[in-house]
């Protein structure tokens, strides 16, 4: 007899696999207490592995999935390394605690600071600090503390399912994951969606449900669950899988296929690049070049900058993966949650508000020099061979700072002899400065690319990762809208392009809107890619036009959405 569960929708799609229940290591009989000494060096020793571990997960995930999925495991390192959680053990050792006491302690006291947030976004950062709490204790008691994966084809099923387990877990056995605790915001959940696998969150009791190779079938676009389903559900789940499949084929159909709307006009459907494995999947969606390549990773978990001939072989190696396509490089946009050790500089109280993107850049000439010769060099290797290299300057606030580093270009290419005929610059506009000079810019520039993450977070004042206040910047609402309106038409104005780069661009309601702008590249994740090629293949730009129109004269964002998913009228 079947049974049926309700959790939340963290990850969407389909599944029917058997479980394999994941359950948490028998807990260690605490030893007694070694000398403060002792305990000690055990404490640091403990403290300094987890972070290797951590620091060798996030390289693993970065090649696998990309340098956002990596940064997870990043900030776990830096958990293990925080030096006020570590004097907090320390001092409890000193005291007379075993070192797992300390630390269980110590990570408590933190937790506990995360949890008194009402905050969904807070409350998964919490999580995280226990995964990274359980494994320093399993290395105090010489125990695994990554979990056994199945051999076959599974729905991972766990109480919890911490970041570094679901890393670790090959992609190949994974059908969905669900858990009993968890929120769509936690990293697990996070990782469920950039795997691609179907995954449901907040599910009580399905641990005791789904014994060891009972079948679950997982609705990750409900957040329900099947135990053991009978003949019908089997049937309707087949038919759901079925039509997935298909639509997978229709779309696989467009892949050589160029983005257009109904009525042929162009739209260049490109992909963001955040690593080296992102290129392949960029090129299996059909992708027209990139309209976005972060170099963030290139300088990251490492003490001195990468030198220009390695910065210059991988912007080689994506210049040769769209011959004929455009490729907009960004220039270093670390700063913010993304600090650069080999680069000193003052503490920030709002480092999201401080030194980053071109400011960290021209404040840093050599740095931001070398990396502007590997861009040229690359150019220069590749030739006519590969794609058409653009470069992108980020964070960009006023126009004396695409001056500035318009200047540097220039004498960089007369350094080393580089022509600089064909090659186009542009700003990445997340700034509400930046979108409110889109004309000043414009004229010094070939293109403007929006950046919607950033730019919404700007203008709404609303912390994009902050589950709490994240409906408040929808890129559907009438405000931004208006805005994007302005900022195309003073480009075009000045007969600059205009690309959007931003999450905005993956959504087929907003790509309709942005179309209906005059926008003319949309890049996007490359998963993303087919649907709306899709989706663009429907609608004319007269449509994508009214639907606009109608859209900015609504009240509100909700109502903006729904009127651009209604579609032509």
């Amino acid at each position: 007899m079947s049974r049926h569960l309700t959790g939340r929708a963290a990850a969407p799609g389909v599944a029917l696999a058997p479980a394999a229940v994941i359950r948490p290591p028998a807990a260690s009989e605490a030893g007694e207490a070694g000398t403060p000494a002792e305990e000690r060096a055990r404490l640091d020793d403990a403290l300094e592995r987890a972070a290797d571990q951590l620091e060798q997960l996030a390289e693993h995930v970065n090649q696998e999935l990309g340098d956002d999925e990596a940064g997870i495991f990043e900030a776990h390192a830096a958990f293990a390394q925080d030096p006020e959680l570590a004097d907090r053990a320390r001092k409890a050792v000193a005291e007379g605690d075993a070192a797992a006491a300390a630390v269980a302690s110590a990570f408590d006291s933190f937790r506990a600071l995360l949890e008194a947030s009402e905050s969904d976004y807070l409350a998964a950062r919490a999580e995280d600090l226990d995964d990274v709490r359980d494994r320093v204790l399993a290395l105090l008691a010489g125990e695994a503390f990554e979990v056994e994966a199945p051999r076959e084809l599974s729905v991972i099923v766990a109480h919890e399912l911490s970041p570094s387990q679901t890393a670790t877990i090959p992609r190949a056995v994974i059908a969905a994951l669900v858990t009993e605790t968890g929120s769509p915001t936690s990293h697990a959940a996070i990782l469920a969606r950039s795997l691609g696998v179907p995954a449901v969150v907040g599910a009580t009791g399905i641990v005791d449900l789904a014994t060891d190779g009972a079948d679950l079938a997982v609705d990750g676009h409900q957040g329900l669950l099947i135990v053991d389903p009978d003949d019908e559900e089997r049937a309707h789940i087949q038919q759901r899988l079925d039509k997935d499949a298909r639509r997978r084929e229709e779309l696989q159909a467009l892949r050589e296929l160029p983005g257009t709307t109904a009525d042929g006009h162009r739209i260049e459907l490109a992909a963001n690049i955040g690593a080296e494995p992102d290129l392949a999947d960029a090129v299996d969606a059909g992708a027209e070049g990139s309209g976005l390549v972060r170099t963030e990773f290139l300088y990251l978990d490492r003490t001195a900058a990468p030198d220009v001939d390695e910065q210059a072989e991988f912007i080689s190696q994506v210049l040769r993966t769209f011959p004929g396509h455009r490729v907009v490089v960004r220039t270093l946009d670390v700063g913010a949650d993304k600090p650069l050790p080999f680069v000193d500089r003052e503490e920030e109280p709002n480092p999201a508000l401080g030194l980053r993107g071109i400011r960290l850049s021209l404040a840093r000439p050599g740095l931001f020099r070398d990396q502007l010769r590997a861009l040229l060099a690359a150019r220069a290797d590749v030739g006519d061979q590969g794609g058409r290299l653009a470069i992108m300057f980020p964070l960009v606030s006023l126009p004396a700072e695409l001056t500035e580093a318009r200047r540097h270009l220039v004498e960089v290419a007369a350094e080393h002899d580089h022509d600089l005929g064909g090659l186009e610059v542009g700003v990445m506009v997340e700034t509400p400065a930046a979108a409110l000079a889109a004309d000043r810019l414009a004229s010094h520039c070939d293109f403007l690319s929006i950046g919607t993450n950033d730019l919404l977070q700007y203008l709404f004042a609303a912390d994009r990762l902050l589950h709490s206040v994240s409906e408040l910047a929808d890129a559907c609402d009438p405000i931004v809208l208006r805005l994007l309106d302005d900022v195309a038409a003073a480009a075009h104005a000045h007969d600059a392009w205009v690309g959007v780069c931003g999450e905005a661009a993956s959504d087929p309601a907003t790509a309709v809107a942005l179309i209906g702008l005059g926008i003319d590249e949309l890049s996007m994740t490359p998963a993303a890619i087919p649907e709306i090629k899709a989706a663009l293949r429907d609608v004319t730009r007269a449509d994508c036009r009214h639907a606009l129109d109608t859209a900015m004269a609504q009240p509100d964002a909700s109502e903006a959405r729904d009127a651009l998913s209604a579609g032509p009228t």
